[in-house]
């Protein structure tokens, strides 16, 4: 939790929205993307996450049909959190078979064999120190370059307090 994973995925809406919004020349030329959400929760049934397929699907063959460059995105944030035990992930096997349409999970755990097999899984480890300070650093719109080092200022050891911080947070055994 707390690693930006949802975060990560709205930029990529943002950066992906077609040869005349798009701000970047490497994402005008890519086609833009129509996102369907789905939110997982300890009650998000199988239907739930089908319904949203079903209107993905229905929409990328109405682009296609008007020759539109837009790919439809199934976005399934918290994609941990249906009750596993009812198996509801399962109704993702055949959508991910026949890839009718684009499909994106964040989850904070491993999918099972069955799923996993069906799509390319990305894993990040915790950020190391560095990877925290240029966050920090980016978060304030100031640019530091991880090689060098920073000079001593009232700024860079409020920073790095707050990175040793949240190191000791996510040691912590007594938080979960």
């Amino acid at each position: 939790p707390g690693q930006s994973k949802t975060l990560s995925f709205q930029i990529v809406v943002q950066n992906l929205q077609g040869a005349q919004l798009s701000s970047k020349p490497f994402c005008k030329r890519l086609p833009s993307i129509d996102t369907f959400y789905s939110l997982g929760s300890k009650y998000t049934t199988s239907d739930d996450i089908a319904y949203v397929f079903e209107r993905a699907i229905k929409r990328e063959e109405q682009y296609e049909r008007n020759r539109i460059n837009v790919r439809c995105v199934v976005f399934l944030d918290e994609a941990s959190l249906p009750n596993e035990r009812k198996m509801v992930l399962k109704v993702l096997h055949p959508y991910l078979d026949d890839c009718k349409v684009a499909f994106v999970a964040v989850a904070n755990q491993s999918f099972d064999a069955a799923n996993a097999n069906r799509m390319l899984c990305i894993y990040r480890s915790l950020p190391s120190e560095i990877d925290q300070k240029v966050l920090a650093y980016g978060c304030l719109g100031l640019k530091i370059d991880p090689t060098q080092d920073i000079l001593d200022t009232q700024l860079d050891r409020i920073v790095s307090g707050l990175c040793q911080g949240y190191q000791e947070v996510l040691r912590s055994p007594s938080i979960p």
